[in-house]
C-alpha cells in the first residue's frame, strides 16, 4: 500500500481553499481525511475513469463528500474558462453579450405588370407582292409570311391573322370575304385553299334563292348557323363537333352535295355581315367534293372559315379543262392544315 502524502496535502488545501465558497460538513470533510490513509491505490485510469475508480474505494460518507467536492470543483472552474473566454465577463456579472445582428432576407422586389406591347400591324393579304413561280412576271402570289385579312375597318368582328407558305396566292377581296388558295402552276389559280368569311342572312337553300334567307338576328351563334347549314335540303351534314380556334369557342361539320342531286354551280350560302354574296363554293357542284366549315364565334360577331379539304382536283380546275385526278391536291393538304393552324384572333385596339 503505497501513501501519497504530497496527493493528501494537496486535496487538503484544496478542501480548505474552496471552503469558503461552499462549506462541507464537517463529519463529511473529517472521514474525508480519515479515509484517504487506508484508500487503496490502483493504477490510474485515463479521463472520466480514473474519478470512478477513485470513488469506488472509498467508504459510504467520504465518498459522498469527495462527489460533493467534485461538483464544486466542476461548477467553478466551468465558470472561470467561460469568463476568460470572454471578454464581456459572463461569470463575472460583465455586460450582457450583445447577440449577433440578425440579417433579414432581402427580397427581390416584383416587377411591376407590364402592358402588352401593342402587336405591330401586319401587312394585308395581296399588299405585297411576289412571285408563285419562276414564270410569274405578274408577281401574283403572297410572299411568305404572316398577314391579315384585307378590309376596311369594320369588316372583321375581329383582326384575323395567317401564316401563308410560298406558292399562295389571295383572290379578289371584297367586304368581309377573303381568301388564300394554292397556285396551280398549270393554270393561273386553282379554286382550292381557305376561305374567310363574316355572316349575315343565310340562304334557306344554296340551289335555290327562291326560299329566301335566314335573318342574320336567327343565326347569330354557332349552334344556330350549325342548324341552318344541315338543314339545307339536298346537302349531307356530319355532326357538329366542338372545337377551338385560337382560345375561342367554335363548331366544325363537314358539308357535300348528295350523290343523287345534281350541283348547282356555285350556288349561294349567305351574306357576309357588309351585304356582300358569299357562294357555296366547291360543296355545291357536287358530292366528291366535302368542304370542311368551322363556326367561330369571337365574342363579337360570327367568322367563318371553310377550307377545300380534299386531294381532288377543284371543280374550278376541272372547269378550265384540267383531268380530273384523285389526288391533284394531295400533297398541298398539309400545308392547308398549317394555314389553318396558324390563324390568330385579336381584338383590335378601341380608336381614339
Amino acid at each position: 500500500m503505497n501513501h501519497n502524502d504530497d496527493f493528501i496535502g494537496q486535496l487538503e488545501d484544496y478542501l480548505h481553499e474552496f471552503d469558503g465558497v461552499t462549506p462541507l460538513p464537517d463529519g463529511v470533510r473529517d472521514a474525508v481525511r480519515a479515509e484517504l490513509p487506508s484508500a487503496r491505490q490502483v493504477r490510474p485510469r485515463p479521463g472520466p475513469e480514473r474519478v470512478f475508480t477513485m470513488l469506488s474505494n472509498l467508504s459510504g460518507l467520504a465518498r459522498l463528500g469527495l462527489a460533493a467536492a467534485v461538483i464544486v470543483v466542476a461548477v467553478v472552474l466551468g465558470g472561470a474558462f467561460l469568463n476568460n473566454g470572454s471578454s464581456t465577463g459572463i461569470v463575472g456579472g460583465g455586460q450582457t453579450p450583445t447577440p449577433a445582428a440578425i440579417i433579414a432576407p432581402t427580397l427581390v422586389p416584383t416587377s411591376a405588370p407590364t402592358t402588352a406591347p401593342t402587336p405591330a400591324v401586319l401587312p394585308a393579304l395581296g399588299s405585297v407582292p411576289g412571285a408563285c413561280d419562276p414564270g410569274d412576271t405578274g408577281m401574283s402570289c403572297v410572299p411568305p409570311g404572316t398577314y391579315q385579312l384585307s378590309g376596311a375597318p369594320g369588316d372583321w368582328p375581329v383582326t384575323v391573322t395567317v401564316n401563308v407558305p410560298a406558292g399562295w396566292f389571295e383572290p379578289n377581296p371584297d367586304a368581309g370575304f377573303d381568301a388564300v388558295l394554292v397556285n396551280a402552276p398549270d393554270y393561273a389559280g386553282s379554286g382550292w385553299g381557305v376561305m374567310f368569311t363574316t355572316v349575315g342572312n343565310v340562304y334557306r337553300d344554296p340551289c335555290d334563292l327562291s326560299k329566301g334567307t335566314i335573318p342574320a338576328a336567327q343565326v347569330d351563334t354557332p349552334q344556330k348557323l350549325a342548324a341552318a347549314i344541315t338543314a339545307w335540303p339536298g346537302f349531307t351534314a356530319t355532326a357538329a363537333q366542338p372545337i377551338t380556334v385560337d382560345g375561342h369557342s367554335a363548331l366544325e361539320l363537314k358539308i357535300a352535295k348528295k350523290a343523287k342531286s345534281a350541283g348547282c354551280g356555285y350556288g349561294n350560302a349567305w351574306l357576309s355581315a357588309s351585304g356582300v354574296l358569299v357562294d357555296a363554293y366547291p360543296f355545291a357542284n357536287g358530292s366528291v367534293y366535302p368542304t370542311t366549315i368551322r363556326i367561330v364565334d369571337t365574342g363579337r360577331g360570327l367568322l367563318v372559315i371553310r377550307a377545300t379539304d380534299f386531294p381532288n382536283t377543284s371543280p374550278y380546275e376541272i372547269g378550265r379543262g384540267l383531268p380530273d385526278t384523285p389526288t391533284r391536291h394531295a400533297a398541298d393538304q398539309p400545308q392547308l392544315h398549317a394555314i389553318l393552324d396558324s390563324i390568330r384572333l385579336t381584338v383590335p385596339p378601341a380608336s381614339s
